[in-house]
């Protein structure tokens, strides 16, 4: 029987822990770049606390607004090194998770939460490393209200959110890898990485000005256009 708001999947493909620890220390910015700037989160969902670095497959939930009913579902079912990802509808005026929730997702194993709503608790989030990312945080909590999703698609940050899609998060934020696009990804980071360690030996070695493939664009295409220069 299908059910639409009420259905729970109990499981879903993850990716091999290999290639998702892959991806561990890659700042979010390199990913995204090589993801034409267009699989990061907005601005919206950003660290809440102590926690600066998250990385795992997604487990997602889709709730009511002002409701953590079915996240407390997805709770039990989640495993070791999930992300939690919750469509919680942008809501700043109601938390739908904080300090009883972030000890039991800790005991699991969970690897953290992004949340496109609130939560609360920060003092619990600045003194463990538990990472949370969400909208903003609220004192005034959620209520329970049995409708919801477990591992269906989902939006979250603007982005959409498949079950197993990789989450990877630092303090500039969260970006999504789709599971199909991981090896490819990693492949064009490894052209970053080196690219960035020879933009750093150009400005350490005071050749920047004279060699930067940046400022030597930018500079044609100011002389292309004819720019007024004023000394």
């Amino acid at each position: 029987m299908h059910n639409p708001g009420m259905r729970i999947k109990k499981s879903f493909d993850r990716p091999e822990r290999a290639l998702i620890e892959a991806f561990r220390g890659i700042p979010a910015a390199n990913i995204a770049d090589v993801t034409a700037r267009l699989f990061a989160m907005d601005a919206r969902i950003s660290p809440m606390g102590r926690g600066r670095e998250i990385l795992g497959p997604a487990l997602t939930v889709k709730s009511s607004m002002a409701d953590n009913f079915i996240f407390h579902k997805a709770l039990s079912l989640a495993q070791e090194g999930d992300v939690i990802v919750v469509n919680a509808c942008g809501d700043t005026n109601h938390s739908v998770c904080g300090d009883v929730m972030y000890r039991y997702a800790m005991s699991r194993g969970v690897a953290g939460f992004v949340v496109d709503g609130s939560v609360r608790d920060l003092d619990f989030l600045y003194e463990h490393d538990f990472p949370v990312y969400a909208v903003g945080a609220t004192p005034r909590g959620p209520y329970k209200n049995p409708v919801g999703e477990i591992n269906m698609d989902i939006a979250c940050g603007g982005q959409v959110i498949h079950p197993g899609d990789i989450i990877a998060g630092d303090a500039d934020g969260i970006v999504v890898i789709r599971k199909e696009d991981a090896e490819t990804i990693l492949e064009k980071l490894r052209g970053v990485t080196q690219k960035e360690r020879l933009m750093g030996e150009l400005i350490e070695q005071g050749r920047w000005e004279e060699e930067s493939p940046i400022l030597t664009s930018v500079n044609k295409e100011i002389e292309r256009l004819g720019f007024e220069i004023i000394d």
